[in-house]
C-alpha cells in the first residue's frame, strides 16, 4: 500500500495525483510482472484501508509540511507489524527525521531504489540492516544507529522510467503530468531544485506517447505540466510541437504550464501559443528588486517580468502569477511596491505566500541560524496557507512583526478579490454570494477583509 500523506482540504493537494506513487509503481510492474505485486493508493482512513487491504509493505510519501502525517501513518503501521518505508521530498532533505516506525527512508529518486528494496524484502522477507546498505540511496536504523549510504545516481535517460500507473487514480478530463526533473536554476526558497539535484528531460517522443495515451485512454481535454520550468530546453519544445502536429493530436487537448520570465520571448510564446498552450504560471516573486534578487539570484529583473506579461498578452496567453512576502531584509516599502507592481500590470490571476524555510533551501538554514526551525519541530508550523494560520506560521522578517505581515497579506487577498469580482460582473448571473456581499462593501466604502 502506498500512502500520500497530504491535507485533504486543500483542493490543490487533493487535485492533483500523487504520479510520484504512480512511477514507483510502474517501475516495479516493469521489473516483477503486471500481477506479481497488488497496489493501492491510499490518502486517508488509513487505519481502515490497512485493515482492509492487509498489506505486505506500506510505502509514504510526504513534504515536509505534512511529514506530522507521515509519522502519524508510520505508527499505525507498526501496529499491524507492517514494514515501512518513506520517501520524497521532506525525508530527503533531512534524514535524521526518519521516525522509529519507519524502516526504511529513501533519499532522492526513487524509482530505481525501491526496486532493490523490493529484491532483498522477497528474498529475506524483512529489511536487514547488512543487506541494507548495500543499497544507495537509503537512510535506515541499526542498533539504534543512523546509518546513511552512499548517494545513488540520478536515472539518465528519464526514458528509461515507464510511464506511471494512472489505473491506480481517478483520471479525470484534467489532469496533471511531468516532462522533465529539476531546474537550472537555484531560488533561495525552493526545495524542488535541491531534491532533483540537476535539471534532466524526458524525449519529446516519450512526453508525446504519453500525451497520447492520455487523450486515447482517459479522453482528457486538459493537461498541466507540473515540472518546474517547461520552456527550460526551447529545442525540445520545437520538437514537442513537431510531433503532436505529426501524431495528428494538435488542438486536441489544452495545455498549461510553468515558465520563468527571463527565458520568456516572442519565439517561445508563439510556440507556446501554437501547441495550445492556453495559460501559463510564472513564480514572478517579487516587484522590489532587491527582494527578487535575494529570492532568484541576479540572473532575473523586474524589467524581465515585465516583458514577459506584454508578451504572453500579445499572444492571448492567460497569465497566473505567485508571489513572495517576508523575505528577512524586506520593508513594508518594498512588499508595496509587489502589490504596485501586480496593479500596475493589471495580473487577472495571482497567488500571494508568505516566505517559508523549507529543508534544503538557503532559507532552512537561516531559519535554523536564528533558532526558528529545528530537526524535531512540529512540522505543521509549515504550512503554506498563511491566511488560516499566520498565528503559527514561522516569520522570517527582521523589520516587520507578525501582525503588519499579516496586514499587508490582506491587501493582496483583498486586491485578489476585486480582481475575481470585476472579472465576475461580466456575467453577474453567475456573482456567487459571497462576492455579492463583497461588491456591497466595495461601493459602500467599508473595508474589504478576506479572512
Amino acid at each position: 500500500m502506498f500512502i500520500n500523506a497530504m491535507d485533504i482540504t486543500k483542493k490543490i493537494e487533493a487535485f492533483i495525483p500523487p504520479l510520484g506513487l504512480g512511477y514507483l509503481a510502474s517501475s516495479l510492474r516493469k521489473e516483477f510482472g503486471f500481477n506479481h505485486i497488488k497496489f493501492k493508493i491510499v490518502d486517508r482512513d488509513i487505519k481502515q484501508e490497512i485493515n482492509n487491504f492487509k498489506p505486505d509493505i506500506i510505502g509514504i510519501t510526504s513534504v515536509t509540511q505534512n511529514y506530522n502525517k507521515a509519522i502519524e501513518y508510520a505508527k499505525i503501521a507498526k501496529k499491524h507489524d507492517i514494514p515501512v518505508i518513506i520517501g520524497g521530498v521532506h525525508i530527503s532533505a533531512l534524514p535524521s527525521t526518519l521516525s522509529r516506525d519507519m524502516d526504511v527512508g529513501v533519499i532522492g529518486e526513487g524509482e530505481e531504489t525501491i526496486i532493490e528494496l523490493f529484491n532483498l524484502f522477497e528474498e529475506k522477507g524483512c529489511f536487514d540492516g547488512d543487506e541494507l546498505e548495500k543499497i544507495d540511496g537509503i537512510v535506515f536504523r541499526r542498533n539504534g544507529e543512523l546509518i546513511i549510504t552512499k548517494k545513488r545516481k540520478p536515472i539518465e535517460p528519464l526514458d528509461r522510467i515507464p510511464m506511471p500507473a494512472r489505473d491506480l487514480f481517478t483520471i479525470k478530463k484534467s489532469t496533471s503530468m511531468f516532462t522533465s526533473r529539476g531546474c537550472p536554476y537555484r531560488c533561495t526558497f525552493c526545495a524542488s531544485s535541491r531534491f532533483w539535484d540537476n535539471v534532466r528531460f524526458f524525449s519529446a517522443e516519450y512526453v508525446v506517447n504519453e500525451i497520447k495515451y492520455l487523450i486515447s485512454k482517459y479522453k482528457v481535454k486538459n493537461i498541466a505540466f507540473w515540472d518546474d520550468i517547461f520552456i527550460a530546453d526551447k529545442r525540445r519544445l520545437k520538437q514537442i510541437l513537431e510531433l503532436l502536429k505529426k501524431e495528428g493530436i494538435l488542438g486536441k487537448v489544452n495545455f498549461t504550464c510553468s515558465v520563468r520570465s527571463n527565458l520568456v520571448n516572442n519565439e517561445v510564446s508563439w510556440l507556446l501559443k501554437q501547441m495550445n498552450v492556453k495559460s501559463v504560471s510564472m513564480g514572478l516573486e517579487s516587484g522590489s528588486p532587491t527582494t527578487l534578487e535575494y529570492l532568484k539570484g541576479r540572473n532575473i529583473t523586474i524589467k524581465d517580468h515585465i516583458n514577459a506579461i506584454n508578451i504572453f498578452k500579445k499572444y492571448g496567453i492567460k497569465i497566473g502569477a505567485s508571489f513572495i512576502i517576508g523575505s528577512p531584509k524586506e520593508s513594508q516599502e518594498d512588499i508595496l511596491r509587489t502589490l504596485k507592481f501586480i496593479k500596475e500590470n493589471r495580473l487577472a490571476s495571482f497567488a500571494i505566500y508568505v516566505l517559508t524555510p523549507f529543508p534544503g533551501t538557503p532559507v532552512w538554514e537561516y531559519a535554523k541560524a536564528r533558532n526558528l526551525v529545528s530537526e524535531d519541530m512540529n512540522w505543521n508550523s509549515l504550512n503554506v496557507n498563511f491566511g488560516e494560520s499566520h498565528n503559527d506560521a514561522i516569520i522570517l522578517s527582521e523589520k516587520l512583526t507578525r501582525d503588519e505581515i499579516y496586514k499587508l497579506f490582506l491587501l493582496f487577498r483583498n486586491e485578489k478579490l476585486k480582481i475575481v469580482i470585476k472579472n465576475t460582473l461580466k456575467n453577474p448571473l453567475k456573482i456567487p454570494k459571497r462576492l455579492l456581499i463583497a461588491l456591497v462593501k466595495i461601493l459602500s466604502g467599508k473595508p474589504l477583509i478576506v479572512r
